[in-house]
């Protein structure tokens, strides 16, 4: 709506004088309609579009960050024996309770995070720097918990793998130190038993009862074998969709803000406030070529035709479109079918191009009793459509205007 304010002469109270659009408001529901068709569909796409790229962008930008795995194994241990006690004629040593069992846990926890079992495990690994492991106890069992991160889920289970290895050498080495005392004594045993049979089995019986101990004693159970953690290792899963969700929540910001800058927002609110009228429906500018034409194409030709206020014999309708996109020149040969088709002759149609053609002149305005303006849903933007309304306003032709779109994504 525009406002003009009349100043009186000598203090006389000024009037306003309002230009109030001469558009139907169910004829600018119809083309706001139809433009907010195209605007989803654009969106839908670009929606689309940001989200493969955004998923991919994601992936790869958390793959290449070189997020750590971490990889964890449970074990059981064993409260070790004292084989030496054993050969002496006792059971056990001390008493194995809870506490024992405790204290005995507490300590190979602090041997297996200390600096030196680090070391040990790395030299394994052939690596400069000790590695970090992650030592803990399950509740109040002997159970262990051993984690390590590496970059890869390979390489973190690799290393778990070597701490369970180097950590079951480490039980059989003391074990076989326990052995390498125990064994010559027993060996001296049977060699001072003579030719006692009794002896001789009470010696080999003891014998077989601490090799069973001591291999009990170097075994280590494996509650869990070294397992990556699941949410690291479907780690770029998690980047792919955060990136799909900002690609394509940004391509969809930023073409609303394109959108709104460029002027194509406005567009039909510009048209509609400054013409005479609009012939409907919209035009889908995805029309076959004339000699193609069937009953489609003419039904459009006349439908538009019959909506020209100077379809008369002696009128000429200058048709200008909004920019080299609108589809002047296919409005322009639809309605001159329907007016060298309909009975008695209709009106001269003009192809007048778009602002700054040659066909475009002052004269072919003042010459035209009927001006139809073309602009193009979508794509021609409300500077282009001021620029074609100002350059056919120099005539006292009223004017009408008329929608286009296309579906595809065709300039």
């Amino acid at each position: 709506m525009w406002v003009h304010r009349v100043g009186g002469q000598n203090g006389a109270p000024q009037k306003l004088s309002v230009n109030v659009s001469k558009v139907p408001p169910s004829a600018v529901a119809m083309i706001s309609s139809v433009e907010s068709r195209l605007l989803r569909v654009k969106l839908f796409i670009a929606a689309l579009i940001g989200l493969g790229v955004g998923a991919l962008i994601g992936a790869l930008v958390t793959t290449a960050m070189g997020a750590e795995t971490t990889a964890t194994a449970f074990v059981r241990l064993h409260y070790p024996v004292d084989l030496t006690a054993i050969a002496g004629g006792a059971s056990q040593v001390t008493p194995d309770n809870q506490s024992n069992t405790g204290n005995f846990v507490a300590g190979e926890i602090a041997y297996l995070s200390g600096e030196g079992f680090a070391q040990t495990v790395a030299a394994k690994l052939a690596k400069n720097k000790p590695v970090i492991l992650d030592v803990g106890q399950a509740a109040d069992s002997s159970v262990v918990t051993i984690s390590a991160s590496a970059s890869t889920a390979q390489d973190a289970i690799r290393t778990v793998q070597t701490v369970i290895d180097v950590y079951a050498q480490e039980l059989q080495q003391r074990m076989d130190a326990q052995l390498r005392t125990i064994l010559p004594a027993l060996d001296q045993w049977q060699r001072n038993a003579g030719g006692d049979p009794a002896r001789l089995q009470d010696v080999q019986r003891l014998r077989d009862s601490i090799e069973l101990q001591s291999l009990q004693a170097s075994r280590l159970d494996i509650v869990q074998p070294p397992t990556p953690d699941p949410a690291a290792s479907h780690r770029w899963v998690m980047g792919a969709v955060l990136g799909a969700v900002v690609g394509a929540a940004l391509l969809v910001a930023t073409l609303l803000v394109l959108r709104r800058r460029s002027g194509r927002a406005a567009l039909v609110k510009t048209v509609t406030d400054t013409v005479d009228g609009i012939l409907l429906p919209a035009l889908d500018l995805a029309v076959a070529p004339r000699a193609k034409w069937g009953d489609e194409e003419a039904r459009q030709a006349r439908t538009l035709y019959a909506q020209c206020p100077g379809a008369d014999a002696d009128r000429t309708i200058l048709v200008v479109g909004v920019s080299a996109g609108s589809g002047v020149s296919v409005v322009s040969e639809l309605l001159s079918y329907a007016a060298t088709t309909s009975a008695p002759a209709g009106a001269r149609i003009v192809d007048g191009g778009v602002v700054g053609d040659s066909t475009l002149t002052p004269e072919v305005v003042d010459a035209a009793t009927d001006i139809v303006l073309v602009a193009r849903l979508e794509h021609d933007t409300m500077a282009q459509a001021l620029a074609a309304r100002s350059a056919t306003a120099s005539g006292p032709a009223p004017v009408a205007a008329v929608f286009t779109y296309r579906r595809s994504l065709k300039p």
